[in-house]
């Protein structure tokens, strides 16, 4: 089958790496440059934890893709996800440490917040009465290795790969129109972050862009910490990063934008991303080293959102990056995979509801 994938982020990838390997003619089309900034999967790390305390649905994905991570590690010739571990914390009884503490499939290790400045050395710190959950099997996912991997990958697998795309929006049909030229195709799956409720306005309502800042701190004597993700009003999380920084965020605040006129980094960002450094990292200088932004495409319940166009079941809006999203990369493929053939995992039912195309998979036609 001859198969567009609109948006070559971390999922597009994924998804271009997975029907190429399957035997599609795959075109991938991408509005910027290669290894680009404007998006939500670019940077140096993202986190990977096997029990996200977002639902059992996550815990499922997440065990789908440790196997599929690591044959990606073997054909990348080197590690892709560092294991750190990570602290997952809150004021106690917070509903996200208990829910991680459900999925854990390893000895789960509770303690309070006082323990914490004790077992990092000092390098990380937690209100005292918080609950904490210690949990091993979480680490540090290399992000821009990973894409520059799949970029060279997905291409030696046959799929073409095309930059400085621009598709006419909105997309009805599987036939694009891409830098002013038609061409048609048999499926047409849109990968597009933050600039997927512009090509398919009739996801728009159900789609949110939120602008988030990174921020990146230092430390005199740097080492590997583990990863933070805190139930608190600003939702911080944490992770290391190269040369000896530690990177902190902020899930829960930023408000919406334009994914086309996103504001840099600014002066209340670095005050905001400061004050948090200060509390959670005592050994560290709050002031940032370096600050990015990010793009958030986000659902109402935060859950991802794969759903199929309702001018044509051939167009499938493939929409996974609600600010957790990286760690279950390689799975994106297998769903997307699934969606073509009409074979449908429960994985995929989840984020897809019960509409499906098995009266017309589109996997029955000859390619």
């Amino acid at each position: 089958m001859r198969i567009a994938v609109v948006g070559l982020g971390i999922a597009g990838l994924s998804i271009c790496a997975r029907l190429a390997l399957a035997g599609h003619d795959v075109s991938g089309f991408e509005q910027f440059e290669p290894m680009n900034t404007e998006g939500s999967s670019h940077g140096d790390t993202r986190i990977m934890r096997m029990s996200p305390g977002e639902g059992e649905i996550y815990a499922r994905l997440a065990k789908r893709a440790l196997p599929l991570w690591r044959i990606w590690e073997g054909l990348a010739g080197k590690p892709l996800i560092e294991w750190t571990g990570a602290l997952m914390a809150g004021p106690q009884d917070s509903p996200f440490v208990a829910a991680c503490k459900a999925m854990s499939t390893t000895p789960v290790a509770a303690l309070r917040g006082d323990a914490i400045h004790v077992i990092t050395r000092g390098y990380i710190a937690m209100p005292y009465e918080w609950d904490v959950f210690r949990q091993e099997d979480a680490g540090v996912i290399a992000a821009d290795a990973t894409r520059s991997f799949l970029t060279r990958q997905v291409q030696r697998w046959g799929a073409k790969l095309f930059h400085g795309a621009k598709i006419e929006a909105p997309i009805e049909s599987t036939t694009l129109k891409i830098n002013g030229a038609e061409r048609a195709f048999d499926a047409v799956i849109v990968a597009a972050g933050a600039w997927a409720p512009t090509l398919l306005p009739e996801f728009a309502g159900r789609l949110a862009v939120k602008r988030r800042i990174l921020a990146w701190f230092k430390t005199e004597a740097p080492r590997m910490l583990p990863v933070i993700c805190c139930d608190n009003d600003v939702g911080v999380y944490g992770m290391s990063a190269p040369r000896g920084l530690y990177k902190l965020g902020l899930h829960a605040v930023g408000g919406s934008t334009e994914p086309n006129d996103v504001r840099e980094p600014d002066d209340e960002d670095a005050a905001m991303l400061s004050q948090q450094a200060a509390l959670f990292l005592p050994k560290h200088d709050p002031r940032p080293v370096r600050m990015s932004r990010c793009l958030y495409t986000v659902t109402p319940d935060e859950n991802f959102l794969i759903a199929q166009s309702s001018a044509n079941e051939r167009v499938l809006l493939f929409s996974a990056c609600s600010g957790h999203g990286f760690k279950y990369a390689p799975v994106f493929g297998e769903l997307a995979e699934e969606w073509l053939t009409g074979k449908h995992s429960p994985e995929l039912e989840a984020f897809m509801g019960k509409r499906t195309i098995a009266s017309n998979r589109l996997g029955d036609e000859k390619t």
